[in-house]
């Protein structure tokens, strides 16, 4: 069975798989927050900035959540539901006696400090858990990163350890702090 792409409505936010049309914003979001988002990405190369490269990302995208490996959405703001102002992504999913993925999120700047994230990361959460019965997400921070760790902890994720020079972002090995959240409600697929 294939899936159609999740649109997750919350109170300010739509979330939704990119389709080519919504490329110039999304060069405009990641354009206005380069520099915001560099320490907590790879090195974004020039062709990340490109109209080009994110119409492909979104047919790219949508293979990938159609072939049961990732779902990545972006955060547009209501009421036109049309300006980016983060992205939510819930990676390399793992089937068989695992049913967990890895998420990776970013939100704009002027955002920050007003809850989208949270109500966003919550709505993806339980999607990924209600509708794709993934048993585990996990979740990894740099240590600088303190509004990220707090924000996994209010929602639940348990820091399970610690990993030295863990990924190379923007240019440099960062440490993370490893977490994980679990389904109470998982269920065997039949």
């Amino acid at each position: 069975m294939m899936l159609t792409p999740p649109v997750i409505e919350t109170e300010r936010l739509v979330l939704r798989m990119a389709e080519v049309r919504d490329a110039p914003e999304i060069v405009r979001y990641f354009t206005g927050n380069r520099a915001h988002l560099a320490g907590s990405r790879p090195r974004m190369l020039p062709d990340f900035f490109t109209e080009d490269f994110w119409r492909s990302q979104a047919h790219a995208a949508l293979s990938e959540f159609r072939t049961d490996r990732s779902l990545r959405l972006f955060m547009f703001e209501k009421p036109a539901g049309t300006r980016v102002i983060g992205n939510v992504n819930f990676v390399q999913f793992q089937r068989g006696a695992a049913y967990y993925c890895t998420l990776g999120y970013g939100i704009a700047a002027d955002r920050e400090g007003r809850g989208m994230m949270r109500e966003a990361l919550e709505a993806g959460i339980r999607y990924m858990f209600a509708e794709l019965n993934m048993h585990r997400i996990q979740a990894n921070y740099v240590p600088w990163n303190r509004r990220s760790g707090g924000l996994l902890r209010r929602l639940g994720f348990v820091v399970e350890g610690y990993a030295r020079d863990y990924l190379y972002l923007d240019g440099q090995w960062q440490d993370h702090v490893l977490t994980s959240l679990t389904n109470p409600h998982w269920h065997p697929e039949d």
